[in-house]
């Protein structure tokens, strides 16, 4: 009766481990899957932070093309309302007036400069954010088999040692005999 209570013991011990070792595992999957799309979010968010950014890379492109093509506008008409007046010599007009235009794009210039350096900070940024969100993903270790192995296996070694001891030598025996 005695062995097979031992017996018993030992496979629910064995059952258990193995159990441990699934739910381990299903635990470990969960996790990676759940990194996995963590990942995938990171990626996605960050190709949507990249499309603004280059949206609005667009609209500051247009936006200097169309001041410049209004300052062009401008300057034109400024020239030729000069010239039709006949105010004084025409050569400084235009000089006066080109001045006047040069100095409006140079702005223009300065504006799309900042507006181009701030997005590109907005990139480096955007990549920032990225590179958090991946670090902050915590790694998966699955489960060893061999881990679970060799507990088996010394639940099974401890158990029989048990059973060794539990027994009466064959010289304690004889010497009972004897006495």
């Amino acid at each position: 009766m005695c062995d097979a209570v031992t017996a018993i013991t030992v496979g629910l011990k064995v059952a258990t481990i193995m159990q441990e070792h699934k739910s381990a595992k299903a635990i470990a999957k969960g996790q990676q899957r759940a990194n996995d799309q963590t990942r995938k979010n990171s990626n996605a968010a960050y190709l949507n932070d990249l499309s603004k950014i280059d949206s609005e890379t667009v609209s500051a492109t247009r936006e200097k093309a169309a001041e410049t093509f209004r300052l062009n506008q401008e300057n034109n008409r400024e020239e030729a309302s000069a010239l039709n007046l006949n105010a004084g010599n025409a050569t400084k007009v235009v000089q006066d007036i080109a001045g006047a235009y040069d100095m409006q794009f140079l702005d223009v210039t300065r504006d799309y400069e900042a507006d181009i350096f701030k997005l590109a900070g907005q990139e480096t940024d955007a990549y920032a954010a990225q590179a958090r969100r991946y670090n902050s993903i915590r790694p998966v270790t699955m489960p060893d088999k061999t881990g679970a192995l060799l507990q088996v296996a010394t639940l099974g070694v401890g158990t029989y040692q048990k059973y060794i001891d539990s027994k009466p030598s064959p010289d304690t025996t004889a010497t009972k005999g004897l006495k």
